[in-house]
């Protein structure tokens, strides 16, 4: 594996590291809604998800939930996104499973932004050949998905809407 590629995981992997456990500090950028973002990195046999969601999309609104209404949204939203099954399934030929997860929310201002991720330990990851998406299924406000795929063997990027389900990553990994 080139050092290049090495640096690009480690630092995919160490942001995800750090948002999931210190979620006050990371400035939101911009976001435009319906739009929503997956990474996929792979490190070795071990493949991670990242998803960043505009707040809106989510749930409805960008603003900090005060009502109780509004919590119970953001609490409902938190349980779905803790839920990998809510999210992407590799398809059964890599031999995937759940090591970890987590998914948090970020206020800052009148900005709101969800993320989740979802780390794999896979037996045969050169054979993963599908990841079905499930993200439009749970979230009717999100429109677009932008993916990013970073495989030891191939980096792709795909740009999928609510009538895509999966995605191909044959010969990335």
């Amino acid at each position: 594996m080139n050092t290049l590629f090495k640096i690009v995981i480690l630092l995919f992997l160490l942001s995800s590291f750090l948002y999931s456990h210190s979620a006050k500090k990371k400035s939101l950028d911009k976001h435009v809604h319906g739009i929503s973002t997956l990474k996929i990195a792979q490190d070795g046999n071990i493949i991670l998800f990242e998803f960043e969601m505009p707040g809106n999309d989510i749930v409805g609104f960008e603003y900090l939930a005060k009502e109780k209404e509004d919590i119970k949204k953001v609490e409902n939203a938190i349980n779905i996104l803790s839920d990998y099954k809510n999210m992407v399934i590799p398809s059964g030929s890599g031999e995937c499973q759940i090591d970890s997860y987590s998914a948090n929310i970020l206020n800052e201002g009148k900005h709101s932004e969800f993320l989740s991720s979802y780390k794999f330990k896979c037996k045969k990851i050169k054979d993963l050949k599908i990841i079905y998406i499930k993200f439009f299924k749970n979230f009717e406000n999100g429109n677009k998905l932008n993916i990013k795929v970073y495989g030891e063997n191939k980096k792709s990027v795909y740009v999928i809407n609510k009538s895509k389900k999966l995605i191909n990553v044959k010969n990335h990994f």
